[in-house]
């Protein structure tokens, strides 16, 4: 009943599922010209900076639209929106970046910047560099700043204002240090694939081999979250309590004696742990269910592709090529709210019947994210 569940969901919530999407949407396409129009220009490397802070409120923004979406199927009667996003954006944030879904914004953003620039004479050779610090002691300096404000901010972090501040820098904490580890060893990647020794083509075979294993992991990922947003989830640095009942329990204790070992593996731990707390979860269901979960979370994306295809068919090639932009909008734009939508329900169905299992083999939570 998860895929019916799932379209009964979606059809109830459509308007304010549409509504949440909308204006989440309107506020994408404004930061991402915002961040655009102000990366060039005078004293180029600053306003870069500038451009990646834009970015990070823009993440900061579509995962909040996410929270809503999600909220908006289920949420407890003694909560508010507030509540909900002061409790689970700072886990989205960690989640999110750490397993690098944020890629999917920097190719549009990427895309728009090309867009914006290629026709300028002044800033046409650095089109589609606006989220390219450049210069490394810039980009360390950054980083050591957004670093030190999360870290004042994360004693805060049960106040609702500074948790969702928290989540903000600490996803420019993380776009900082990327960029700035990008220069260290870009360089140096270079001199390596180009030794004789190198394999070639093994990088190729390296990126299937991940893109594949990404396919099958990323419900699992979305599940963690949504479980967070609805409050079944739990803290993201609050990893014994994840793993307590598996063979990795005794190990993550341990680790917690010596604090060198723990901060050494704190970003693998929030990357992975999160999805060993998902399988638990969608185990409780059952391995079929597991299953099903996923191929239904593949489905939708096959199906809202190959709709956007055929519909791009049905128009046709016969269009003047500056027509196929005020096209392409709004198809992309339905593309888009069909497939969020239908993971959101997805999402709150799973979670619902997670939950109902619980309850009917009186299975309680261990482990609740404090509001």
């Amino acid at each position: 009943m998860l895929p019916v569940s799932t379209i009964r969901l979606a059809g109830r919530h459509i308007v304010p599922l549409t509504v949440w999407y909308s204006l989440g949407y309107l506020a994408h396409y404004v930061l991402t010209w915002a961040g655009v129009a102000v990366s060039h220009g005078d004293h180029e490397q600053l306003r870069r900076v500038a451009a990646v802070l834009i970015f990070t409120l823009l993440i900061t923004v579509t995962l909040a639209t996410i929270i809503g979406m999600l909220t908006e199927l289920y949420r407890p009667e003694d909560e508010s929106f507030a509540d909900a996003l002061g409790r689970a954006l700072f886990p989205f944030v960690v989640i999110y970046v750490a397993w690098g879904m944020y890629t999917a914004d920097v190719r549009a953003f990427t895309r728009v910047d090309i867009e914006h620039n290629l026709g300028s004479a002044a800033h046409g050779s650095v089109a589609g560099q606006a989220l390219n610090i450049g210069n490394l002691w810039i980009g360390l300096t950054a980083t050591a700043v957004t670093w030190a404000l999360k870290f004042l901010l994360e004693r805060r972090r049960g106040n609702r204002a500074m948790s969702v501040l928290l989540a903000y820098f600490e996803t420019a904490f993380n776009l900082f240090a990327v960029s700035s580890v990008l220069i260290l060893v870009g360089e140096g990647g270079d001199w390596v694939s180009s030794r004789r020794i190198w394999p070639s083509g093994v990088e190729s075979h390296v990126a299937h081999l991940f893109s594949a294993f990404s396919t099958l992991a990323l419900p699992l990922v979305w599940l963690a979250m949504a479980a967070v947003a609805y409050g079944i989830g739990i803290e993201v640095d609050d990893h014994s309590a994840a793993l307590e009942g598996t063979r990795l329990h005794g190990l993550a204790t341990a680790s917690e004696e010596y604090g060198m070992l723990t901060r050494v593996t704190t970003g693998q731990r929030e990357r992975w742990v999160p999805l060993v707390y998902a399988t638990r979860l969608i185990l409780r269901i059952g391995a079929a269910a597991l299953g099903l979960f996923c191929l239904c979370y593949v489905a939708v994306d096959l199906a809202v592709a190959y709709g956007f295809r055929g519909t791009l068919y049905l128009i046709g090639p016969g269009h003047d090529p500056a027509a196929w932009k005020p096209i392409l909008l709004p198809l992309e734009f339905a593309s888009e709210l069909v497939r969020t939508v239908l993971h959101v329900a997805l999402l709150a169905a799973t979670v619902r019947l997670i939950q109902a299992v619980s309850d009917e083999n009186g299975v309680r939570e261990q482990v609740r994210v404090p509001a």
